[in-house]
């Protein structure tokens, strides 16, 4: 090997140290998205092969990475709980997956900012697992929940005076979160608990809500909507 090639080689070796050091030193994410890349593939690549251990050691390398870096408490650190949870119900390990919903749930009541139907899809999520264990109480809690998140209080809210536009938005959205598939799917599951309960009257109301958003949602002659005219009368009989 020459002169030349050696220096080249040796320049070429600091000029790659100097590059790593100032990218960990001003872009520090950088070499944690790489990693976090990395893990991914590794993931994508066990959940098509169903290697779901390896999946959930992968997503566990992920947390440990973040709790390294004092990031335990961010909308990321949910999501993960939350596909650990999914990979647990793949394993029909009812009680890991039930703890890993809690786990995200309690991530998202600590973050300032999370999306209202990120929440409601774990409150759901949760109330299924509950209704599943035959835990109806705590099941009804949750779909509360999960319908309280989705729509809060849409049913009373007035429009603000603040111009037509505004006006229109505020009434799109309130119709969006209303007439929605999982709103009515929730509709149904509270109907179904007050029916096993025998509280009739209340499951013909949630019937009722859900019979009317799914008249707007799917059309008056769709199969899911007519079940619910039969349903309803069932109660009023």
């Amino acid at each position: 090997m020459s002169n030349r090639q050696s220096n080249i080689i040796f320049y070429s070796i600091i000029f790659l140290i100097i590059s790593i050091a100032l990218i960990n030193n001003y872009q520090p994410s950088f070499f944690d998205d790489f990693t976090k890349s990395k893990q991914e593939f590794l993931i994508q690549e066990a959940m098509q092969n169903r290697e779901y251990d390896k999946a959930l050691a992968s997503y566990q390398d992920l947390l440990t990475q973040k709790a390294s870096q004092d990031h335990q408490i961010s909308a990321d650190t949910a999501a993960i709980y939350e596909e650990m949870a999914k990979l647990y119900f793949l394993l029909d390990l009812r009680v890991e997956e039930k703890n890993y919903y809690l786990k995200s749930l309690a991530i998202k009541q600590q973050l300032k900012k999370v999306d209202i139907y990120s929440f409601a899809k774990t409150y759901y999520k949760l109330a299924t697992l509950a209704e599943e264990q035959q835990q109806y109480q705590q099941a009804q809690s949750y779909y509360e929940k999960s319908l309280l998140q989705r729509i809060g209080n849409l049913k009373e809210a007035k429009i603000a005076d603040d111009g037509l536009f505004v006006g229109m938005q505020q009434s799109r959205i309130k119709y969006l979160r209303l007439n929605h598939p999982e709103t009515i799917a929730t509709y149904r599951k509270l109907a179904a608990i007050h029916k096993f309960k025998q509280e009739n009257s209340i499951a013909k109301q949630y019937y009722q809500d859900a019979l009317t958003a799914s008249k707007l949602t799917f059309g008056e002659d769709d199969p899911k909507t007519l079940e619910l005219v039969v349903l309803i009368k069932q109660l009023t009989h």
